[in-house]
């Protein structure tokens, strides 16, 4: 429903928190949806190293959209392959962890205690090195996927 609102502060000549009249809260400003498309059609020119502002403002939107998609598609790549590595680091030092104990694995309870380099099962995330113990309750286990901090009787 529109209601009818009194305006409480402005920032900048931009309304930025109103009053509603019908219950009397104050609340976060949300200008009607023929605006905010309005708004969002305009585009951000970006000066970018090395480039005067004359040039970006007069380079299309298009060509410069395309550019941007292009540059935002390299660093998606960049983001993945580093993701991949760095799960390949866990999953290399979750290995020479489980080959450096020679230990029985735990059943993993939050009541159970735990020492620094005891090896538990854990129904959900699989096998488990504890890593530190983190008083009072805590302690960070490496799994195959990532390190956790999972609650533990000290």
């Amino acid at each position: 429903d529109i209601t009818g609102h009194v305006i409480v502060a402005l920032v900048g000549g931009e309304i930025v928190k109103v009053e509603c009249k019908a219950c009397g809260s104050v609340h976060k400003y949300y200008p009607p949806v023929a605006a905010k498309a309005a708004r969002e059609k305009t585009t951000v020119c970006r000066v970018k190293p090395g480039e005067d502002r004359k040039n970006a403002v007069s380079s299309s939107p298009s060509t410069a959209s395309a550019g941007a998609a292009a540059k935002s598609a390299v660093g998606r790549v960049a983001a993945r392959s580093k993701a991949s590595r760095a799960a390949e680091e866990t999953e290399q030092s979750w290995q020479r962890a489980l080959n450096l104990s020679a230990a029985a694995p735990k059943q993993y309870a939050m009541a159970g205690a735990f020492d620094e380099g005891d090896v538990l099962e854990h129904p959900k995330f699989g096998l488990g090195i504890v890593q530190d113990l983190l008083p009072p309750d805590k302690m960070q286990v490496l799994f195959r996927d990532g390190s956790r901090l999972l609650r533990c009787a000290l």
